[in-house]
């Protein structure tokens, strides 16, 4: 009998430890799986003061605030590489002959040495150049990404130039997307777009559209270039001089995604 006892404890001993073995693999397994990461974004920032330019002169003042995309690679160099030539835009001029910067960092130089070149001609100007440039997430799920960005730029005159723009990405490609990849039947949007453009500001739908002072190209409606894409609805700004006075600002409307979803992609 004592025998069977022994014996029994062994085969419960012996069981417990390869139960505790495989335990312990089982762990081990979970430790060592690689977790994928999300794609995120950290803001980065650019102040004129830092150039070394700046360390014996008067800086403009200029404060640069935006978006870099992490951790996956692929998607990431997508967004990252549209949106610095997105910001770069912003301060390069149409009129310029020279080439487009290579980086955003130099082309914030760009303009700080612009305005060291126009104080170097103009010494008695009291005009200050002045650049401020900022970046958030307007709305993100899992197919769409909507970057906001807001500036304002200074080079003298009697006022500067502001605007908000958006740019839209693929969140699973990080492919850029166009207004065309948004909107899959533009002329019908576009008109349930005028309607409500018309009701907001006043205009009345047996007029021209330009009647009440507005200046639309061939006084025909169009979309304005920057709209968002959010979950409940679609956002639009038409920034100055795009469809009315600089002394007008933004012209903001909303549509309820709702009754737009036959529409739009997105």
């Amino acid at each position: 009998m004592k025998k069977i006892i022994v014996l029994l404890g062994i085969i419960l001993a012996t069981t417990s430890c390869l139960d505790d073995k495989k335990e312990d693999k089982s762990n081990d397994q979970k430790i060592t799986e690689p977790i994928e990461e999300s794609l995120d974004f950290i803001t980065v920032a650019i102040d004129g003061k830092d150039f070394e330019t700046c360390e014996e002169k008067d800086c403009p003042r200029v404060q640069v605030s935006y978006l870099k995309a992490e951790n996956k690679p692929a998607i990431a160099e997508k967004i990252n590489s549209v949106n610095e030539n997105n910001l770069i835009k912003i301060f390069s001029s149409p009129e310029e002959e020279k080439p487009s910067p290579d980086n955003l960092q130099d082309a914030v130089k760009n303009f700080v040495d612009d305005y060291f070149s126009f104080k170097k001609e103009f010494p008695e100007s009291p005009a200050e150049y002045e650049a401020e440039v900022s970046q958030n997430i307007r709305f993100r799920n899992d197919s769409l990404i909507v970057v906001e960005t807001s500036f304002y730029l200074f080079t003298g005159g009697a006022h500067g130039y502001g605007a908000t723009r958006y740019q839209h990405f693929n969140a699973k490609t990080g492919e850029a997307l166009a207004q065309a990849d948004l909107i899959s039947d533009k002329t019908a949007f576009t008109n349930y777009a005028e309607k409500k453009f018309r009701k907001k500001f006043n205009i009345p739908m047996n007029s021209p559209i330009n009647s009440t002072g507005f200046f639309f190209e061939n006084n025909t409606f169009t979309l304005p270039e920057n709209m968002a894409f959010t979950n409940d609805s679609i956002h639009f700004v038409y920034n100055r001089y795009e469809a009315a006075s600089y002394a007008e600002g933004e012209l903001q409307l909303s549509l309820p995604k709702s009754e737009v979803k036959n529409w739009v992609n997105y």
